[in-house]
């Protein structure tokens, strides 16, 4: 499907699965290494609700209304939950490949919790744009294409997280490590 739309268009988007430890590691490391595909741009899609979550607010519970303290400005919550994120960046950047940290921005959500979360992601070398599709349609994406655009015109050297000679425990280890953060892997 990804050859076939690349030879639709100039760029190719695809939805590799949740988070860059569970989607993102089989993208490349299965669907990349045997299809060839080689992605320039990785897109890690965040929320201000979720750094709120990660970072210390009460967890939602389905069903029932969001809690109070999602709707008021906490940029302590929201930096704090950015530490789930660095992970999240640290992966795609192990694979060579550009990432952008696109934040789906929604109503409530504050200039100063998008300033904060701005310079995090800058800080941390990857690009950051806000998305408002949501409530603009493709106009409200705009920013966000600029950004991909952007970091598929910087050349990338795509590293897979283990080569397939390497024996099964050993690819597992270092998954474990590289990837989830694990000392090991006991059998």
């Amino acid at each position: 499907a990804d050859r076939v739309a690349a030879k639709l268009g100039d760029y190719v988007v695809t939805e590799s699965g949740f988070a860059a430890d569970i989607g993102f590691e089989k993208f490349l490391d299965i669907k990349c290494r045997y299809s060839g595909v080689k992605p320039n741009a990785t897109v890690i899609v965040a929320t201000i609700r979720a750094f709120k979550c990660h970072g210390g607010a009460p967890n939602p519970v389905p069903g029932r209304p969001m809690p109070e303290e999602y709707k008021k400005e906490n940029v302590a919550w929201v930096e704090k939950g950015m530490e789930n994120l660095l992970q999240h960046l640290n992966i795609v950047k192990q694979s060579g490949i550009n990432p952008v940290v696109c934040l789906n921005a929604f109503a409530g959500d504050t200039d100063n919790e998008v300033k904060a979360v701005r310079r995090f992601v800058e800080s941390a070398g990857a690009r950051f744009a806000v998305s408002k599709h949501w409530e603009h349609g493709g106009a409200g994406a705009k920013e966000l294409a600029e950004a991909v655009i952007d970091a598929c015109k910087t050349e990338t050297k795509v590293k897979y997280f283990y080569e397939l000679e390497t024996p099964l425990n050993q690819r597992l280890d270092t998954l474990a490590k590289n990837v989830y953060g694990a000392d090991g892997v006991d059998y």
